[in-house]
């Protein structure tokens, strides 16, 4: 192997030239004038090597960079594997990232060299793909491979803050807000830490259109209803024939996205699939709030109804009339429970990562699609359905 390829999610990539220049202090190391490029050079007597770091900014090519992100994406998204936890987080990983730093080596890459490799890769917390197809973690673990193998139980998604924050322009309604979720989590006994930013305030957030949410939360109803109706009986055939008909009857076949669509066109779909789709009842749930099907958002401590939920969709019996009774709810109103779910899902992972039970009762399944569905509603990072950033 003579090449690798390093990626991170980092506001400041210079943080990247210097963790180059520490990791090799004795040899020659030279940055290019444009910032595309650092050069490693070891000089012996019989002759020299040399390592190049070459980079690709999403800020300086957007548009590319974000093919290559859903490159990667479709990627590791077909890989199936008993590790849908890690997947689960890789994926996410993969959104947030905007810097890969290609690096090519005039000679093989031996272990002094790769661990040096490793050691930048700690230093800006990113992860590193081998040519093989597999993708290592900060400490050289396996995050996962085209096989679905891992080393790892779970994976901490790392986000630059800057990043997460850029968009956000500090406002009052975000600050009072932010205050408004710290009360009621300490009258939850829900753990909080008061340096978790705010999110976009009133001023500045634009909600998604009547429109979007009605058939978002069309296709999210019926594909959890072929997921779970897969995952319970195993009947593939029978099940597509029903939910064909319900798509047709509610005129949905253009609400789905490319990653539903194709599991709904898999002729055998895996089990893991169809029960992470199942999960999209909950991100359904906080839809029918969103357009005051029900009246109040829960605490996130138990799944949702199910029943209910599928019955306020076939009780519409058409796309018109589900989406004439809808009333969508304020910005201010989305806006509270975007804030909140926020901070309900750091705790959750602040809990998972100190391996303990989250304190107050939350349910961190739910916790995860709630902020889902919460963060596609206030368009986070402009994200699409399928590139949705949970950052905590």
């Amino acid at each position: 192997m003579n090449q690798c390829t390093l990626y991170v999610s980092i506001a400041d990539y210079q943080k990247i030239v210097d963790a180059i220049k520490e990791t090799f202090p004795d040899k020659g190391v030279q940055a290019a004038a444009d910032g595309q490029s650092v050069t490693v050079t070891d000089k012996k007597w019989f002759g020299k090597s040399t390592l190049a770091f070459n980079f690709m900014r999403e800020e300086a090519d957007p548009e590319r960079f974000l093919q290559m992100k859903k490159g990667m994406y479709g990627f590791f998204a077909q890989i199936e594997t008993a590790h849908e936890k890690v997947k689960e987080k890789l994926l996410i990983q993969i959104t947030a990232l905007n810097v890969a730093v290609g690096i090519v080596a005039s000679k093989e890459i031996d272990q002094e060299t790769f661990a040096a490799v490793l050691a930048i890769a700690k230093e800006v917390s990113g992860i590193v793909f081998l040519p093989t197809g597999h993708m290592l973690d900060k400490e050289g673990r396996l995050l996962l491979n085209t096989e679905g193998e891992s080393e790892v139980d779970d994976y901490l998604v790392t986000v630059s803050t800057e990043l997460i924050d850029r968009h956000v322009r500090p406002s009052q309604s975000g600050e009072e807000r932010k205050a408004r979720s710290i009360q009621l989590l300490q009258e939850q006994g829900v753990p909080y830490i008061n340096h978790l930013p705010v999110i976009v305030g009133d001023e500045d957030a634009v909600i998604r259109t009547k429109e979007e949410i009605v058939q978002r939360a069309i296709a999210l109803c019926l594909i959890a209803v072929y997921a779970a109706g897969i995952a319970e009986n195993g009947e593939i055939a029978e099940e597509r024939e029903f939910i064909e008909g319900i798509i047709e009857q509610y005129g949905a076949a253009d609400f789905f996205t490319e990653k539903e669509r194709k599991l709904l066109d898999d002729p055998n779909p895996s089990q893991t699939d169809m029960v992470q789709m199942a999960w999209m009842y909950e991100c359904y749930w906080v839809l029918l709030w969103a357009l005051g099907y029900k009246k109040e958002l829960e605490f996130p401590s138990e799944i949702c109804d199910v029943s209910y939920a599928i019955d306020v969709l076939r009780s519409a019996g058409n796309y018109q009339t589900f989406y004439d009774n809808a009333v969508v709810r304020s910005k201010a109103e989305i806006l509270d429970q975007a804030d909140l779910i926020y901070r309900y899902d750091w705790a959750c992972v602040d809990a998972r990562i100190n391996n303990r039970i989250v304190a107050g009762g939350l349910e961190p399944g739910v916790v995860m699609e709630r902020h889902r569905a919460l963060n596609w509603l206030v368009r986070h990072m402009e994200d699409e359905w399928d590139y949705v950033q949970m950052d905590t």
